[in-house]
């Protein structure tokens, strides 16, 4: 055989794995946009990783990893969220950058928080990497994945997301002293594509995470929904919230679906009254065009002074890959390299 029919079958070979292992939060089209960045690209490197994450005497510090990865801090608690430090997503979507943070940096790990099974968010690689570090390390994830959830040695605990999908906030749990409770995120289950529109699984969660005098949003994906982000805002006083800003083919506006775009992130966080929000979900992955596109229209609206959401520049943290803030005494700063 000639090296081109080679050549244009494994071309062909990927291009049907991937429709057949893709994660539901990407479109097909998207897959064969980052199939030649899988093939000749290696992600950026990241030349300033912090080397010290943890501080002493934090009450609440975060660092970016990238895409929806926070290492968080508050106080003696490490927490990681979707946890995404591998280089692709299944050998077919390639980060742009890599995980702004080296596993080996980090002495103590209290729990891993995963938000649904799409394979940006529950990342099989990474999963390993954190089991070989920190056993049995407990890891929460919601009702629903468990069917694609290996082995791992991890203490894993299965979320029950019942109340949530309801009536928007579930039953809170204790783990190590960290109070858990799953609030309801408007996003598919499911692993791949058919199961995540064909059969509309369920399986996706947001987190309230509390302790001591600290609250942290973590909702994962999540598309607008007025009345949910209303009654989690109005049942906690949430110090800081994240929210996705990507994927999104018209930034500025709403209508996104399954994942808030950057106007509707910024509509979520009025109704959430959290006191700060770290904008997360864009910059590693190519989606539809520049991977950074949701931030820079975020920093449009944000900059605009007949903007209604002006009056918010202050409290929008916008970190990038690798950056730390630390919270002190109600002011912030920033992490050393």
């Amino acid at each position: 055989m000639s090296k081109i029919f080679l050549k244009k079958n494994l071309l062909l070979i990927i291009i049907v794995l991937s429709l057949t292992t893709i994660s539901g939060c990407y479109a097909v089209r998207m897959t064969v946009k980052n199939i030649g960045d899988a093939m000749f690209r290696t992600p950026e490197k990241i030349s300033n990783k912090i080397t010290n994450p943890l501080k002493d005497s934090v009450k609440l510090s975060v660092l970016w990893v990238g895409h929806s990865t926070m290492l968080i801090q508050i106080y003696d608690k490490v927490i990681i969220t979707d946890p995404f430090l591998t280089a692709d997503i299944g050998g077919v979507i390639q980060r742009r950058k890599e995980a702004a943070f080296d596993i080996n940096n980090l002495p103590k790990l209290n729990l891993i928080v995963v938000s649904h099974s799409h394979t940006d968010h529950l990342s099989f690689g990474s999963l390993d990497m954190l089991a070989e570090k920190f056993p049995n390390c407990n890891l929460i994830f919601p009702a629903g994945d468990e069917y694609y959830m290996p082995n791992f040695n991890l203490n894993l605990i299965r979320v029950d997301i019942t109340q949530s999908l309801s009536s928007y906030v579930g039953n809170p749990f204790y783990i190590d002293g960290i109070k858990i409770t799953p609030v309801y995120s408007l996003h598919p289950g499911g692993r791949y594509g058919f199961d995540t529109y064909t059969w509309k699984e369920q399986g996706a969660t947001g987190y309230i995470i509390e302790y001591k005098d600290v609250c942290v949003y973590f909702p994962g994906d999540t598309g607008y929904k007025e009345e949910a982000f209303n009654k989690i805002g109005n049942s906690f006083k949430i110090n800081l919230a994240f929210l996705p800003i990507g994927p999104c083919r018209n930034c500025d506006s709403t209508g996104m679906w399954y994942h808030t775009s950057s106007m509707e992130s910024l509509m979520a966080f009025e109704k959430l009254k959290a006191d700060y929000l770290i904008p997360m979900h864009y910059g590693a992955i190519r989606y539809f065009s520049d991977p950074n596109y949701p931030l820079y229209a975020m920093e449009k609206i944000l900059e605009n002074p007949d903007s209604k959401f002006h009056y918010l520049s202050d409290r929008v943290k916008i970190l990038k890959e690798g950056e730390q803030i630390i919270w002190k005494d109600g002011k912030y700063t920033s992490g050393d390299k």
